[in-house]
């Protein structure tokens, strides 16, 4: 018997898939920088913390109580497949992580830079939602297993929180006297607190809420949503004013709630399936694990034409997904890919 298909989930993971792209390209800073800010630091921002609650979901509805060694089981085969997409990514993106290094001048030293961030914050700037997904589903597991639902919730809240206040105020952190010592300290180790430890958790955690309890109806979920991104950008405007606003800002408070109700209100949205969502599924992913491969590139030739570059990326990423999606079955090596 077939599972249960959502419809707007998977059209949601292609739009997210194009926001994403929208964050490494800024296709609007050469039109109105403070349109780009909000436009990037708003909507732009939910796409990653949408991944992760849809991720945290559709694990969690497979989870049964009763079944110990069946949920470990399904956790492992989880685990391992996330493992080895970022694996064959990591090697993909190789020659520009050697292009990067060499064009620095290259040192002994960019090995261990190079391990440290293949471990915290992707072995590619942009994969580092894949290592995070890795840990953070196992500190969601992990906890959940041992202590419930509440615990867990707690737990991931607490872990947000912390990466918050390294995150957001890391420009305060790096004026102040010793603790700019602390806060360097933590950037050399650790990179950012945008990884699997800090930021991961909370939005997997609300994807195991969604998959414990009943859906909200929709036009509640999606009024919430409304108020929550309303205060997202009362919360983005503070930021700005108070002069702290930087590109890797993404932890932002707000974000949680919005994230939720979102999620909810498109689980909660009943409409016929099609093969085309299960394409747009796959799709998704590899728009956003490709796509840096072309902005690269488009940057090298087209150094200021954002937007330009934004629509010829989406091109090239859709049309290198479509030849993926099309060939798998006949070249069945291309599902690693996926």
């Amino acid at each position: 018997m077939r599972g249960k298909q959502y419809a707007a989930i998977d059209i949601a993971r292609y739009v997210s898939a194009l926001l994403v792209v929208c964050i490494h390209v800024y296709p609007f800073a050469g039109i109105s920088e403070t349109f780009n800010t909000y436009f990037i630091q708003t909507l732009c921002r939910l796409a990653v913390p949408f991944y992760f609650v849809v991720s945290g979901f559709f694990f969690f509805r497979k989870w049964d109580p009763d079944e110990e060694e069946a949920n470990e089981a399904h956790f492992k085969r989880y685990e391992w497949r996330i493992l080895k997409l970022y694996l064959i990514w990591s090697v993909i993106y190789l020659p520009y992580v050697i292009w990067n290094y060499a064009s620095q001048g290259f040192s002994f030293l960019d090995v261990f830079a190079y391990i440290r961030d293949f471990v915290m914050t992707g072995s590619y700037y942009h994969l580092w939602f894949l290592p995070a997904l890795i840990v953070g589903m196992w500190i969601v597991y992990m906890s959940y297993t041992r202590k419930g639902l509440g615990f867990t919730l707690k737990l991931a809240l607490a872990l947000y929180l912390a990466g918050y206040l390294i995150n957001v105020y890391a420009p305060l952190w790096e004026k102040l006297p010793y603790v700019s010592i602390l806060y360097g300290f933590f950037t050399k180790t650790m990179g950012t607190a945008r990884n699997g430890l800090f930021f991961g958790p909370i939005y997997l955690a609300l994807g195991l809420l969604l998959a414990r309890t009943r859906r909200l109806q929709v036009r509640a979920s999606m009024l919430a949503f409304l108020i929550s991104f309303v205060l997202l950008v009362a919360e983005v405007t503070l930021y700005i004013r108070l002069g702290i606003m930087y590109d890797l800002s993404c932890m932002f408070l707000m974000l949680v709630p919005a994230t939720y109700f979102l999620v909810n209100g498109l689980l909660a949205v009943r409409m016929p399936y099609r093969r085309q969502y299960t394409i747009m599924r796959y799709d998704s992913l590899l728009i956003y694990t490709s796509h840096i491969l072309f902005v690269r590139i488009l940057f090298l030739l087209l150094p200021d034409a954002n937007l330009v570059v934004y629509f010829a990326t989406l091109a090239l990423s859709q049309l290198f997904a479509s030849l993926v999606v099309r060939g798998k079955e006949r070249f069945p090596v291309l599902n690693n890919l996926i």
